[in-house]
């Protein structure tokens, strides 16, 4: 079992609601197991050399600290991972690494204080502390066993009609930039490759890194946002992206601009279409990112935190090669739910690096149900890589308890 490490803005959390009336307001969690495997390398399916699997359990809840009139959240959370001996019968991966081995892993995923820092004034909040964040190039992943998280102070702003505004500094995370990182980056023979755990270390430099950024629903049936970062001797971004949906028809565009602290730049494009109708969702997006060099090269447009594009191209599985410098990108999906049978989707991505000439399909089938509290999904991959020998196959089954 790890040690739980704590950042000092999560110890004077603590030592803030120590001396407070303390009241629980929500407690729940989920217990997670995963299971996945390949045929990469030419090994074969549901062999334990070629199988990876893993079990999480979340744990977390709200408490309001002191006088109701004006009412402190504390929000905790704890998340764990463990192989439960299945490397002993089954797999020989896991999902996330456990802190470089196997042992079972434990670390404090959330502890934060969300309050109104303006006595009376409640259209602005600040939540500082350990959380989870959703911005376009900040974000936590959710497509893994086990999320990321940043130690942040965040304020947000509501002052202005149908629009809320967005400040933050990011000071460390568990990120895949983090010393103990997550997600493992999907689509690899042996799975993903990164640590998790108590390593909250930095957020991509050791100064931390700021956002700034501003959502908006004044024109009607349009949601616009705007988002510049600044991750000081790395780099800087602009993200702007407007999404509209009218009569089941949708429409998405995004631009992003990446200007690194060696003066290498680029941009990205990404435009979705859709329609949904009855229980019936397909989607066609394209995207394409500039040929970049330095610093601007090695980032990319995936999230500054972990494995994932925001762009809309990103794929099922493979979910970070389309934000890659110099890759034009496409997908199509089709999802139906079918009432009280199951949630199906198919999903075609490709993308291509103009600079290597390397290309990538990933074909995706899926099949969920959720019944009562929990969630169970089948998954039938194939990524089929122009580098590689054979496409390979995966199969994988998730299951959630939500509690």
């Amino acid at each position: 079992m790890n040690k739980i490490g704590l950042s000092l803005a999560v110890i004077a959390i603590i030592g803030t609601a120590a001396h407070a009336e303390i009241k629980s307001d929500s407690f729940g969690g989920s217990a997670s197991l995963f299971y996945g495997t390949n045929d990469a390398s030419n090994g074969d399916l549901f062999n334990k050399a070629t199988s990876y699997g893993d079990t999480a359990i979340r744990l977390g809840g709200t408490a309001l600290v002191g006088s109701c009139d004006t009412c402190v959240k504390l929000n905790y959370g704890v998340s764990g991972v463990s192989t439960l001996g299945l490397e002993n019968t089954l797999v020989g991966d896991t999902w996330v690494d456990h802190n470089g081995g196997l042992g079972d892993a434990i670390w404090i995923d959330t502890l934060n204080l969300t309050f109104q820092p303006l006595s009376g004034v409640t259209n602005t909040t600040m939540v500082v502390g350990r959380q989870e964040l959703s911005t376009p190039m900040v974000f936590t992943e959710t497509w893994n066993i086990a999320r990321n998280t940043f130690d942040a102070a965040v304020v947000v702003n509501n002052d202005i009609t149908d629009t809320t505004l967005v400040g933050a500094w990011v000071g460390r995370s568990n990120g895949i930039n983090a010393l103990y990182a997550l997600p493992k980056t999907p689509g690899s023979a042996t799975v993903r490759a990164a640590n998790i755990g108590d390593g909250y270390s930095q957020f991509l430099t050791a100064e931390g890194a700021y956002t700034f950024g501003a959502v908006t629903k004044l024109i009607p049936t349009v949601t616009a946002q705007a988002w510049y970062y600044i991750a000081p001797s790395t780099a800087n971004v602009a993200w702007l992206q407007a999404e509209t949906e009218v009569a089941g028809f949708s429409l998405g565009g995004q631009y992003g601009m990446l200007d690194g602290a060696d003066n290498s730049d680029g941009n990205a494009i990404g435009i979705k279409v859709g329609y949904n109708y009855n229980g019936l969702g397909l989607s066609a997006a394209y995207s394409t990112v500039d040929a970049m060099t330095g610093t601007s090269a090695a980032l990319g447009f995936v999230n500054l935190d972990g494995a994932q594009t925001p762009l809309y191209t990103a794929g099922w599985w493979n979910v970070g090669g389309q934000g890659a410098q110099d890759t034009d990108s496409f997908n199509v999906a089709a999802t139906y739910d079918i009432t009280d049978i199951a949630n199906l989707g198919v999903y075609f991505t490709n993308w291509e690096n103009q600079t290597s000439g390397n290309a990538v399909n990933e074909i995706a089938v899926t099949a969920g149900k959720s019944i009562d509290n929990l969630d169970v999904t089948l998954a039938l991959i194939n990524t089929d890589d122009d580098a590689a020998t054979d496409a390979v196959t995966d199969v994988q089954v998730y299951f959630t308890y939500n509690f």
